[in-house]
């Protein structure tokens, strides 16, 4: 966790260390060492404020993202300098510059757990408190990631986001369960194909394993796969720079045989008779851009774009 603070005379002196450069202020009153904080993940960098915060409002609970990340659950981007928490019976609902606080019929402390050391709701609330205000690609980052980690089915989410009828963007949080999808490995590929749903293209095949033709026998795995019925498929790749870039802030050394071996991969990939399109994750929410490289790279579109996948 950051470093919290009480004390007006403590953070007036840490103030003076971040201005110098020193420290790091996320939160009022939370600090950390820039030379530690530049290391973490944005996730971690999330989770490391939410202790702190914790510890400053012991009362408080903790909801939606700030809950997904005590949860462990993907969630694409995370703003560390906010936190999301329960309001009790009665209170408006309130967005300020650090705090979110969302309605609830019930008092903040009357269903709650402990994860990670802070309180937070229960799993199912805060998948659907997640899937109902998120936008479709960041929410469908918490939905694959609960069917991947939780070995959840997309009927226990629809369950969850039922179990109260009348909650603001319950229709928005059963159509993003539609395409939720287990298999997707991170949140960054998650999102990617969630713009790719929005956009109106065909839903790929995701971690498709291919052979690699100069080693019968080994194999590759393709993050998306278009089959379009003409004999070669598009093989879509999230660029591995972003993935390097996930472990280096997490303090993961990357190697220059790691980078040496996507290299060798890239070439292989050429020789399976495929056209495979790289793109990033900065390039995939730009829309306009990934619509033009989607559509250069001839991947279809769906019959009817505009229907969601409700089953």
């Amino acid at each position: 966790m950051c470093l919290c603070v009480k004390s007006d005379r403590t953070r007036q002196l840490l103030e003076r260390r971040a201005k110098r450069g020193d420290l790091v202020v996320p939160f009022p009153r939370v600090y950390a060492r820039t030379t530690h904080w530049k290391f973490l993940s944005p996730s971690a960098r999330s989770l490391h404020v939410i202790r702190a915060v914790a510890a400053l409002h012991p009362e408080w609970v903790f909801c939606g993202t700030s809950a997904a990340i005590a949860h462990g659950l993907q969630v694409s981007e995370p703003d560390p300098s906010v936190v999301h928490i329960v309001g009790g019976s009665g209170c408006s609902a309130f967005r300020g510059k650090h705090v979110v606080r969302q309605c609830s019929s019930a008092s903040p402390g009357e269903a709650c757990e402990i994860v990670a050391g802070v309180k937070v709701t229960p799993l199912d609330r805060t998948i659907a408190d997640c899937l109902r205000t998120l936008p479709m690609p960041t929410g469908l980052a918490v939905a694959d990631s609960t069917l991947r980690d939780y070995d959840l089915a997309r009927e226990d989410l629809a369950r969850f986001v039922q179990a109260q009828p009348r909650t603001r963007g319950s229709r928005h949080a059963l159509q993003t369960i539609g395409w939720a999808d287990g298999r997707s490995e991170n949140g960054g590929e998650s999102v990617a194909r969630g713009i790719i749903i929005e956009l109106g293209f065909c839903i790929p095949e995701l971690q498709v394993l291919v052979e690699d033709p100069s080693r019968p026998g080994c194999e590759y795995r393709i993050d998306y796969v278009w089959d379009t019925g003409f004999g070669r498929p598009i093989f879509g790749e999230l660029d591995g720079s972003a993935k390097y870039a996930e472990r280096a802030g997490a303090g993961e050394k990357v190697s220059g045989k790691v980078l040496l071996a996507e290299r060798r991969r890239e070439s292989r990939l050429t020789l399976c008779n495929a056209s495979v399109m790289r793109f990033s994750f900065e390039e995939a929410k730009n829309r306009p851009y990934f619509r033009a490289l989607l559509e250069r790279y001839g991947v279809p579109r769906r019959e009817n774009p505009a229907a969601w996948n409700v089953q």
